[in-house]
């Protein structure tokens, strides 16, 4: 009889989690089809999660409601492999206690199925669509509130699939691994406090970027998060501007920043830019949710349609003069 036998992993580094993926299928019998799950699945007959998200309330809600087995995974310099109480100690080489967990205590709980399955319904890629938030009452701006409050020191970000950045947000910086490309936040998305150890390992052979520089590069690429409620009637000041990547959006960013650095109503913006409601939005959603601006009283205002129109004109004169002159003295 064919079993299937849906893991998760949560919590570890690409290079720890792939090496226990591996460690993993090697333990399992022939006839076991093993299915990566991420923690929004509705059962997991096994969850290994790292030992610093293990208290989380998130994690915690759960192994209440979804999972049947689960081990904390606890680096160390000793006991490599073992598995003390409800701790498997990593990283290891010998599979032995692992693979006794496994036969002893999950695959006799684990129902045959008589049907055969189709490959594609059995390995998943472990970074879900359609992820659940960990803690249904924290708010994204609850997550970034936290990231920009200094006094929080190393903060961990991560999602319904695992580890995402570690966040310094006294200097403002942030480390990621390489091959994050394509990243887009989801409503699954919080944070935790990072430990010495976390912090150690995770500053190790990372990549590091200023962190609103890449916050807005993520953010304004996310499609799968709710940006806070922003009416068109409202007027918004930009305070810091971003800093643009250089791809097809960047004029119009620039554009939108040059406007929005006087305060200006967003509607105003809109049409004076003959831009959409969706661009316009996300815009103003991001700077405020990353802190590069707010939302003002009508008497913050400065910028002016009119106004706009009237310097656009004066500059073209000077642009055509100054262009007559060149032509004149030959330059």
């Amino acid at each position: 009889m064919t079993q299937v036998l849906k893991i998760a992993i949560f919590g570890l580094n690409t290079t720890d989690l792939n090496q226990l993926k591996t460690q993993i299928s090697l333990c399992l019998p022939a006839n076991t089809h093993l299915k990566w799950v991420n923690i929004a699945e509705d059962k997991i007959d096994v969850l290994l999660v790292s030992d610093v998200f293990f208290n989380s309330i998130g994690i915690q809600k759960v192994l209440k409601e979804k999972v049947k087995r689960y081990l904390r995974l606890t680096k160390s310099n000793s006991d490599l492999g073992r598995i003390i109480d409800d701790q498997l100690f990593y990283p290891f080489s010998d599979l032995q206690y692992l693979h006794e967990w496994l036969s002893q205590e999950v695959l006799p709980a684990i129902k045959p199925i008589e049907s055969e399955l189709n490959d594609k319904q059995l390995y998943i890629d472990t970074r879900s669509k359609f992820p659940v938030a960990l803690k249904p009452d924290a708010t994204i701006e609850d997550v970034f509130a936290e990231i920009f409050t200094p006094r929080n020191g190393y903060i961990q970000l991560f999602d319904a699939s695992g580890f995402i950045a570690l966040i310094d947000t006294r200097t403002e910086r942030v480390w990621v691994e390489e091959n994050m490309t394509g990243l887009q936040f989801n409503e699954s998305l919080n944070q935790t406090y990072a430990t010495s150890q976390v912090v150690q390992e995770q500053t190790e052979g990372k990549l590091i970027y200023d962190l609103r520089v890449w916050l807005w590069l993520i953010l304004s690429q996310s499609s799968m998060i709710r940006l806070a409620k922003i009416e068109l009637n409202q007027n918004f000041k930009l305070e810091i501007w971003p800093q643009f990547e250089r791809d097809m959006r960047r004029r119009d960013y620039l554009k939108m920043a040059a406007c929005f650095s006087e305060g200006a109503n967003i509607e105003a913006v809109k049409q004076h830019l003959n831009s959409t409601d969706e661009k316009i939005l996300n815009f103003v959603g991001c700077a405020s949710l990353l802190q590069l601006g707010r939302i003002v009283e009508s008497d913050e205002v400065k910028f002016s349609t009119e106004i706009n129109l009237i310097e656009t004109g004066q500059t073209n004169k000077l642009r055509s003069f100054f262009g007559k002159l060149r032509k004149k003295l030959g330059l």
